[in-house]
């Protein structure tokens, strides 16, 4: 689709035509002029002013003469527009045919018109009577010389007929299989161990019952009692959004599991379950959660 021969067809036809990012073009007479050797006679040359009326008649007529859909006119127009305005940043001209070129000079679009242009207007009929306006009517009218598009070939609504059933029984078929595989994925995600929290850890060793020994800064030794319990929070899953992170949440709450999501930051959603244990316990709990949970890396939040 030729955009820039539909601007000299619009221009000529109704003497401005607007492009949004380019600026409204304008065919203005200029008067005649002395040049210091003889007398130039009037002609026209195309202006370009940044406002414009902004509406729906250049797409229309776009989408008349190429036989399509307005908002496809449209969309074509501004990508139009957006191109031209790329060429013209980079120094490029961007030419209408048989009219002029749309340069940039100092961040500002004008319009350089063709010296071989000539453009007349439609002169207006005196019609006095009846028979004056046959006559009239049988004259050749005057048209200007830029040539009219080609009309789009008709329709081929049987073309189009088994494009869409084409396009239908795609589009079923990708359903299906995206059904499929969802329903596999769910089906996966609701297998899942369940386990009453706190978790019970088991009685360890008997020379594992030793009291820690830690110090402070005075130097004197204090024993820590090992067998107290302790609440801690374990990190069994983590997402990129909270989406998935609150339907994680869901699943394992159906399950009779007590969860909590934690945003750890704007990217980053982390599903957490508090255990009960000593603290030489919380090795043997991370291990288990890990198999129940299939987290691998499952770990405890300070």
């Amino acid at each position: 689709m030729d955009i820039a021969k539909y601007i000299g067809l619009y221009l000529l036809k109704n003497q401005y035509c607007y492009v949004h990012g380019l600026g409204n073009m304008e065919l203005r007479k200029v008067s005649a002029k002395y040049d210091g050797a003889e007398l130039q006679p009037p002609s026209y040359e195309v202006l370009v002013t940044p406002g414009g009326s902004i509406d729906d008649s250049f797409a229309n007529f776009i989408a008349t003469n190429e036989q399509i859909s307005i908002s496809k006119a449209a969309n074509t127009l501004r990508e139009y527009s957006i191109q031209a305005r790329k060429e013209l940043a980079m120094g490029k001209e961007v030419h209408i045919p048989n009219i002029g070129k749309l340069v940039e000079k100092a961040g500002k679009v004008t319009f350089v018109t063709d010296e071989k242009f000539s453009y007349k207007p439609a002169g207006i009929p005196i019609v006095k009577n009846s028979k004056q306006l046959e006559e009239q009517k049988s004259k050749i009218q005057h048209k200007p010389a830029y040539p009219e598009p080609a009309k789009a070939d008709s329709i081929n609504w049987r073309t189009v007929i088994l494009v869409a059933i084409f396009l239908a029984i795609l589009g079923g078929g990708g359903y299906a299989v995206y059904y499929y595989f969802t329903q596999a994925i769910a089906a996966k995600e609701a297998v899942v161990p369940v386990i009453d929290t706190p978790v019970v850890a088991p009685i360890a060793a008997p020379d594992t019952m030793a009291p820690q020994i830690d110090t402070v800064d005075s130097g004197v030794p204090i024993a820590v009692d090992s067998t107290l319990e302790n609440d801690y929070r374990m990190v069994i899953g983590n997402y990129r959004t909270r989406e998935r992170a609150e339907i994680r949440a869901a699943i394992l709450k159906d399950n009779g599991n007590k969860v909590e999501i934690l945003p750890q930051d704007s990217a980053t959603f982390f599903v957490i379950t508090t255990v009960s244990c000593r603290i030489m316990d919380t090795t043997h709990v991370k291990d288990s959660l890990k198999k129940w949970f299939g987290y691998k890396d499952l770990m405890i939040l300070k």
